[in-house]
């Protein structure tokens, strides 16, 4: 897909209305988002959750803990569990967040119980599946942070955000505008997070606990991300790697280091910045993290990793590709080389 084709698709899909009217024809429902949660994905099913809990509906996240990172103190603030303990007869529906499409529900129980139930869907992605797997969505792509819709879902049916829904809001909204930095935050999402501190949230301490704590081994990891930097085409584009072997030595995960991406956004020059990484549990496949700048119409975060099978948004995107590091880098320089003209 082109990048003009995904430019070109609309920006929402469904209603708000048409998930509230999905919602109320349930009461027992799993939530869930995809898989290798992060802070949007985590921090949204946790309000979500918790709003709905306070109107009557039964409630339960699958989400998994392992390599969550951070925002993993939220699960506590809502009744979860493994992915592997989900049992499809035990809910009436599915509540998909910030998840694209099927392929990244969990493998296994999750993904048996979003086949066989039925599926409402809430995400800010760019939808270009032509079957989306859900009965009922409300996807609107130009959205911040799917927490961000789920806060705009909280006060449409003026539902009272607690302390505990709030900060995993301000979670879900802060880690993914970068704190209020990327260009996906506007002034809706500054009125978001000035509601969820008028509710007495601690967005300092929050914000301490996502970005700055970190252990030797994520400072070390660091450390060699920004031995790895390199430039391609007279800067244009900037990239750095990191193997299972790294991981491993270093003894964190992922999740330790989510701002790694910003070593390469960090030049200048670089209209496309790349992070190509090996985790010691899926040892080689490596995972590409894609961000982009500026009004270049050749591409864009979604359009390159749509081309190598994963998706996005406009300016961040990933994909997965199935191979080793040293020759994913050769592989996607390659595509690039053709699409940059260099």
């Amino acid at each position: 897909m082109t990048a003009q084709a995904l430019v070109a698709l609309p920006t929402t899909y469904g209603s708000i209305k048409r998930v509230y009217n999905a919602l109320e024809r349930y009461r027992k429902i799993l939530i869930t988002a995809h898989t290798r949660p992060d802070g949007d994905a985590t921090g949204s099913s946790v309000a979500i959750a918790r709003l709905l809990q306070a109107h009557g509906w039964e409630p339960t996240v699958a989400l998994s803990p392992i390599g969550m990172g951070p925002p993993k103190f939220l699960l506590e603030y809502a009744h979860c569990i493994a992915p592997t303990n989900v049992k499809a007869k035990d809910y009436d529906a599915v509540l998909v967040l910030d998840c694209g499409g099927r392929e990244r529900i969990p493998e296994g129980p999750l993904r048996d119980a979003v086949d066989k139930l039925p599926v409402i869907c809430i995400d800010h992605h760019v939808v270009a599946q032509k079957k989306p797997f859900d009965i009922a969505r409300w996807i609107v792509t130009t959205a911040s942070s799917t927490g961000e819709l789920i806060y705009q879902f909280a006060k449409r049916f003026k539902w009272e955000i607690d302390l505990h829904t709030a900060e995993a809001l301000w979670v879900a909204i802060v880690t993914d505008t970068g704190r209020y930095a990327y260009s996906c935050t506007k002034p809706s999402t500054l009125k978001a997070g000035a509601d969820l501190l008028a509710c007495g949230i601690d967005a300092a301490a929050i914000n301490d606990r996502l970005f700055l704590y970190a252990s030797e081994g994520a400072v070390l990891l660091k450390r060699k991300a920004y031995d790895s930097l390199t430039t391609w085409f007279r800067g244009k584009v900037a990239l750095i790697c990191l193997t299972a072997r790294d991981f491993k030595r270093a003894g964190v995960a992922k999740s330790e280091i989510e701002d790694a991406i910003d070593i390469p956004r960090s030049i200048p020059t670089a209209k496309i910045s790349l992070f190509f990484y090996e985790t010691k549990d899926k040892p080689g496949i490596t995972r590409l993290s894609i961000r982009t700048r500026g009004d270049d119409s050749r591409y864009s975060s979604a359009s390159i990793a749509s081309h190598f099978g994963g998706g996005g948004h406009l300016r961040a995107a990933g994909c997965d590709l199935q191979m080793p590091p040293k020759q994913a880098i050769e592989h996607v320089k390659a595509y690039l080389a053709e699409i940059l003209d260099a």
